[in-house]
């Protein structure tokens, strides 16, 4: 072997203690920021503020339903309102729907006609058209009404037009529909032509529970059933079961009128908005997993409470190789937004998936770590793919698959030198019998 290769396969080996030493980071999700949504959806509520919505308390229904779907959503969603009549009379764009609208939806005057194209059409430009998915919903018994006839008629083709350009735009149109015997569902031509969803209070549900379904059912949103009950009073102590997401929601959906709605516990912070018949309270980077929660109804009645909780996670991965077992070891970090890591969690780590090659790869938890062992004789290319489910939660996070290149490191073999020890010994025997020749000869000479 010459030289100049002998210095290459120690470079080589070199390299390849060093890699070892200080394990590659080979998958990683830190491209975009930790709670950073990438794909936002819009929705706006459009709240028919008609003298038809005035009978048995459909307004103030109309604006709970409103602000609790606003209010309970994740941050993925932005919620926008209009309420109109034959012109919009009151507006809360993306993002700002809070306690104070909630009580301005009381002040809202119901008069006049209602031409909802007006409503349509203001919708239509205030969506972002990079969102993922952008919806209208209306809240309305469906009425369109001028003073005219042919003022009406004309208003009902104005509608129809916005809506098919509405369906041109990818935007779907949902109705919490109110029904009226006196007018006729004329909005519902949205619903059919955007293939959107509509839902009719009174037919065996209330509005209360319409708008759970279109949070739950409709916008598939995760969350955790945390009870029913019949009373007028309750108190509960809520489980978040850890404390790595970076907001909880606990909401309660009452059929009879809240008087009081109280939660404690540590958080960063607490954000409280509530309606007649719903409440929800928001505790954003929980301290404590243990909460409290106390409400009081005007009459006793049904009460659901639910628990929606957020979590924003990201994953990477090391390798590390052990050559007394010729098993590398793969080593998965899922972090929250802190940079926490959450397998502790047991509920999180059940959610949690490492699949090799598409086959899911069973692992242990070393403080906050999964250990995946892999185990091959010689160097090769593996599909690592890191995958979380829901399970009753919100997670947001970003898949994290790539191929990692697993080198076994190639180990110089111990040089034979058993034809360099003949050699010495034979030169060795060689100059032996030489000086043994040596020695006689002088002693022949000296007897001379």
């Amino acid at each position: 072997m010459g030289k100049v290769e002998k210095i290459t396969i120690k470079l080589a080996m070199l390299f390849i203690g060093l890699s070892l030493l200080f394990p590659a980071r080979v998958l990683a999700a830190e491209k975009n920021e930790i709670n950073e949504i990438t794909e936002k959806k819009q929705i706006i509520f459009l709240l028919d503020a008609s003298k038809s919505m005035q009978g048995d308390g459909q307004w103030i229904e109309a604006a709970d339903s409103a602000c609790m779907i606003a209010s309970a959503l994740p941050e993925e969603y932005e919620v926008a309102l209009l309420v109109y009549n034959t012109e919009i009379v009151y507006e809360e764009d993306f993002g700002n729907i809070n306690q104070k609208t909630r009580h301005a939806l009381e002040t809202v005057e119901l008069q006049g006609y209602t031409t909802p194209a007006v409503g349509l059409e203001t919708a239509a430009d205030m969506f972002d058209s990079a969102a993922a998915e952008k919806r209208v919903v209306f809240i309305s018994d469906g009425e369109i009404s001028l003073r005219e006839q042919s003022e009406t008629e004309a208003a009902i083709r104005q509608f129809e037009n916005m809506v098919d350009q509405i369906a041109e735009q990818g935007i779907k149109i949902d109705m919490f529909a109110i029904p009226n015997d006196k007018t006729e569902n004329e909005v519902s031509y949205g619903t059919k032509v955007t293939s959107g969803e509509q839902y009719t209070v009174g037919e065996n549900q209330t509005i209360e529970e319409i708008t759970a379904k279109y949070l739950f059912q409709t916008l598939q949103i995760e969350k955790i059933e945390l009870g029913e009950a019949v009373s007028g009073e309750g108190n509960m102590t809520v489980d978040l079961q850890d404390t790595y997401m970076q907001n909880a929601k606990i909401l309660l959906v009452s059929g009879e009128n809240i008087e009081d709605f109280h939660v404690a516990g540590q958080c960063e912070s607490l954000n409280m908005l509530q309606g007649n018949k719903f409440a929800v309270a928001e505790l954003e980077n929980p301290l404590e997993r243990q909460i409290t929660m106390d409400y009081s109804l005007e009459n006793r009645g049904n009460v659901h409470t639910y628990l929606i909780k957020e979590y924003f996670l990201k994953a990477d991965m090391e390798k590390s190789y052990t050559s007394e077992e010729g098993t590398f070891t793969l080593k998965v970090n899922v972090v929250n937004h802190q940079e926490k890591p959450v397998l502790d969690s047991e509920t999180l780590k059940d959610s949690i998936s490492v699949l090799i090659n598409g086959k899911e790869a069973s692992y242990r938890v070393e403080n906050g770590t999964a250990m995946v062992p892999y185990q091959t004789d010689e160097t090769a290319k593996v599909n690592v793919e890191i995958a979380i489910q829901p399970s009753e939660n919100v997670v947001h996070y970003i898949k994290t698959a790539d191929t990692v290149e697993l080198t076994v490191p190639v180990v110089e073999e111990e040089p034979d030198y058993t034809v360099l020890w003949i050699v010495i010994i034979s030169l060795c025997a060689v100059v032996l019998l030489l000086s043994v020749l040596y020695e006689r000869k002088k002693q022949k000479k000296k007897r001379w």
